[in-house]
């Protein structure tokens, strides 16, 4: 008769080895998610600006790839997809509302606009083939408008936000953003 303690053993530290690792890697890859904001600790305009570094990363990749890399183009732009949510969350959930809060809603609105043509932009790619020569013109073109409402919410709106708020108040928003953040990461 075989040993069937034994093979339960087994069994049974494979299941608490899979419980084990079904547990630590969503937490290890909200940590990366989270790490460029993380990184810039009580700073949120250094976090959102990283987290723009890092789309314009992909970006650079995406743009790079050519009409026979279309698996490659499709990961690309979920990778892209996917970081732009986040990212649109923490602004969406926290600083938004804290720009309207303060008497600033026609910005917060523009922004929040902004936001609904991006999700638009990723809806049209998603649904043209990744084949088509028309693909890589429309990214270029979702890239070029990211990229000034990147620049607008850098250069203009969030530094001079930042800087007419209280160093605490600035805290509170860092510590809110990186929750929102490390939820849907």
């Amino acid at each position: 008769m075989p040993n069937s303690s034994g093979s339960f053993g087994t069994l049974a530290t494979g299941a608490a080895l899979g419980l084990v690792a079904g547990l630590a890697i969503p937490a290890a890859k909200k940590a990366v998610m989270q790490g460029p904001a993380l990184a810039a600790g009580s700073d949120w305009v250094a976090a959102l600006t990283a987290e723009h570094r890092m789309v314009e990363k992909m970006f650079d990749q995406l743009l790079a790839t050519h009409d026979d890399e279309m698996l490659k183009r499709e990961m690309l732009l979920a990778k892209i997809a996917y970081a732009l949510t986040k990212h649109g969350i923490e602004e969406e959930n926290v600083i938004y509302p804290a720009l309207a809060e303060n008497a600033r809603t026609d910005q917060a609105q523009h922004l929040i606009h902004d936001h609904g043509e991006i999700k638009t932009f990723i809806y049209d790619l998603r649904r043209t083939s990744s084949t088509d020569p028309r693909w890589l013109i429309k990214a270029r073109a979702f890239w070029n408008q990211l990229q000034e409402h990147m620049r607008e919410e850098e250069d203009e709106i969030f530094p001079a936000f930042r800087d007419a708020l209280p160093p605490e108040e600035n805290a509170r928003l860092s510590k809110m953003m990186n929750w929102e953040g490390f939820k849907v990461a």
